[in-house]
């Protein structure tokens, strides 16, 4: 018997309630062009201030990102010194974020042969021509065949697979069929085309990670890589990506006078940034499971633990012990896992959650589940 249960959530908290000092570097209220801030394109993605989301004020900025090296920059004309902030662990850079709902699926059909040419012998087909970007299957073009005491024509080559970025989705180009003209015989009807390829469907997964590398005012560039899957999405579906600033990779090395801030995602994906500023958060980390009680099964049930948790700002990690009582360690990571349960006995079944940087305290709660033969 499979049994899932999700009973209790934690309750929505303002994060201005946890959340001191701040210090803004892209206000939500003001133009990106009154603050300064020049946007720029990183590689093939794209980025750009607009209307249709807005965290406060009327306007957002727009990041639409292929991989961790192509997205946006934001650029500040006058640099941002947060040296002052540097020395106290709970000082976070965040990013409010807003991913829209939807996992897009894109179909690319395949490319259909057309009518061979005329049924002379003739030399070999033209090569199919190239599709645009996409997971379209290459057409394939076949040569026409001329009645009895005519030559075949010649057999239309496969054109190649339309290239471009992963998971576009555009459909590929349709194959060429060749068939030249050649001496001698009677023309005769071309015959169809071989068909194209089969559709084929590329599944874009969710935006999950973002990557965030600041440049500072010495030339140098520092980076960190935040999980949205554990933060704690808020108003309208913003959620604060957090990173403290101790946790920067290499930031510590660099002046502290932040000139540009790039973003980029870990797929083909497009989302907005609604804030950027320097926060204190020493808010403590709690959660709890999606139950509370303590749980009756018999041998071969299968359960499944939900966990939730909150740290304000802060990127969490869910860490499972499946027996506790008897043994310490990691048996599962996530915030669902499901568990089977094929031996009889008393388990303590343990949810460890902690700050994804090591900089906060873990919590840690425990419930009983009591396996019956």
């Amino acid at each position: 018997m499979k049994i899932w249960i999700k009973t209790t959530t934690l309750a929505a908290f303002s994060l201005a309630a946890v959340i001191g000092f701040s210090q803004e570097i892209y206000a939500p209220t003001r133009t990106a062009k009154d603050q300064g801030i020049v946007l720029s394109s990183w590689g093939s993605g794209t980025i750009k201030e607009a209307d249709e989301a807005a965290f406060e004020g009327a306007t957002s900025i727009r990041v639409s990102s292929r991989n961790f090296f192509q997205g946006g920059i934001v650029q500040f004309t006058n640099p941002v010194d947060v040296s002052a902030a540097f020395g106290n662990k709970d000082n976070l850079l965040q990013l409010m974020v807003l991913v829209p709902a939807g996992n897009k699926t894109f179909g690319g059909a395949g490319g259909g042969g057309k009518f061979g040419g005329a049924g002379i012998p003739g030399a070999g087909g033209f090569p199919g021509a190239q599709g645009p970007p996409g997971a379209g299957s290459p057409g394939r073009g076949g040569g026409g065949r001329g009645p009895a005491g005519a030559g075949g024509g010649g057999g239309g080559q496969r054109g190649p697979a339309g290239a471009g970025g992963p998971g576009a989705g555009f459909p590929g180009g349709a194959g060429f069929p060749g068939g030249q003209r050649g001496p001698g015989g009677a023309s005769g009807p071309g015959g169809p085309g071989a068909p194209g390829g089969a559709a084929s469907t590329a599944v874009i997964p969710p935006l999950s990670m973002v990557r965030v590398v600041v440049g500072t005012s010495d030339g140098l560039m520092s980076e960190a890589y935040v999980d949205l899957s554990s933060t704690f999405a808020g108003k309208d579906g913003w959620a604060p990506a957090g990173i403290p600033l101790k946790a920067i990779t290499g930031f510590e090395r660099t002046n502290k006078k932040i000139t540009s801030i790039a973003v980029a995602g870990d797929s083909v994906s497009t989302f907005y940034i609604g804030q950027i500023k320097i926060v204190n958060d020493p808010t403590a980390i709690y959660g709890e499971m999606n139950t509370r009680a303590d749980l009756n099964l018999a041998i071969g049930d299968e359960y499944t633990f939900v966990g939730s948790g909150f740290g304000g700002a802060t990127a969490l990690k869910y860490e499972w012990c499946f027996d506790a009582g008897k043994m310490d360690g990691v048996d599962a990571e996530g915030q669902t896992v499901t568990r089977r349960f094929r031996k009889p006995g008393e388990y303590v079944i343990k949810l460890t959650i902690s700050d994804v940087y090591g900089l906060k305290k873990p919590y840690s709660t425990t419930i009983k589940v009591t396996v019956n033969p």
